[in-house]
């Protein structure tokens, strides 16, 4: 599931620029339950999402549900100041540490009462970022929205053969280039039984897919069915941005371009603690890490102030939320 919701960051609100005020129907129900947030925010109020009004990077975090957990986690920092992209992979069984919950795996967060929020909050401490937004979907939402595109043509590396009657879930795609439908689309980036070190050797392929499902979405071609995807998108893909937040960035966004949007996955190595296979993310290296990824989207030094500067004063953002 990873690397699918980059389109509903980018592609979703370049329609929305494209179509005009006729889209507001659909972008309002995006919008997450506006009082169960409300709620959550309340009995927890250092879940409150940053505000982004005035931050030149926005941080969103995308993520993909499978049985109440995310099956995919990444960030994507836009700097609205030149179109940059940066989209960071969180291997879905990082080892990190969930407020009032204790150590755990992170796609864990999701499935707790606080929810996204909590996800944000978690995800936020880890890179040491303001999080301001986040989106989830389920595979059902996925499949159809790519069908409704008429699929997306990738190049499959190997022949995929995995069977799994306990989740239903049965994976048959041949190698080769081809065009997915929605159902093979999602077996395609589930897929990791082959592989040797199964869900960070399938980020890769996952990378692939997603630059092959933004260049499709984004192509004149799928004009036509703009309000057919929409719609089927509405039903599934839930955010805490509201309209005119998301018709914001559909300006900002509409001259993004592919090459622009760079990819990364979190340092670290696979391990086992006490029987449970975890991803132990590189603390010593992640500084390095998040300084290599601001320079790609632009952060750059100025008379007085480098990119620790800049890192501190987000952490200033987390811890004060």
């Amino acid at each position: 599931m990873k690397r699918f919701l980059i389109i509903f960051t980018v592609s979703f609100l370049v329609f929305a620029l494209i179509i005009g005020g006729s889209t507001y129907y659909y972008l309002g129900k995006f919008k997450h339950n506006e009082s169960e947030l409300a709620q959550i925010i309340e009995d927890n109020p250092d879940l409150q999402p940053p505000s982004a009004k005035d931050d030149s990077i926005v941080n969103f975090l995308v993520m993909g549900i499978d049985d109440a957990r995310s099956d995919l986690m990444m960030v994507v920092r836009f700097n609205k100041d030149n179109n940059k992209a940066a989209i960071i992979s969180i291997p879905r069984d990082t080892r990190v540490y969930i407020e009032n919950y204790g150590y755990d795996k992170i796609n864990h967060a999701v499935s707790k009462k606080e929810g996204a929020l909590l996800a944000m909050d978690t995800v936020g401490k880890l890179l040491d970022i303001p999080i301001h937004y986040y989106f989830t979907m389920d595979f059902k939402g996925a499949e159809k929205i790519i069908d409704v595109m008429g699929g997306v043509k990738v190049n499959v590396p190997i022949n995929m053969k995995y069977d799994d009657p306990t989740q239903n879930l049965h994976i048959n795609i041949k190698k080769g280039e081809q065009v997915l439908n929605g159902k093979n689309a999602v077996h395609f980036v589930r897929y990791r039984a082959t592989y040797a070190n199964g869900d960070l050797d399938r980020i890769p392929v996952q990378q692939q897919f997603a630059k092959a499902l933004i260049e499709h979405m984004t192509s004149p071609k799928m004009l036509p069915k703009a309000f057919s995807i929409l719609d089927t998108a509405s039903k599934y893909l839930k955010t805490n941005m509201d309209q005119s937040e998301l018709a914001s960035y559909a300006l900002r966004l509409k001259d993004i371009d592919v090459e622009n949007i760079k990819m990364y996955t979190l340092p670290g190595d696979a391990k086992y603690i006490n029987n449970i296979s975890y991803f132990i993310y590189d603390e010593d290296g992640l500084k390095q890490f998040n300084e290599e990824v601001c320079s790609a989207i632009g952060i750059q030094k100025s008379a007085g102030e480098n990119i620790d500067s800049i890192d501190d004063q987000e952490s200033d953002v987390v811890s004060r939320k």
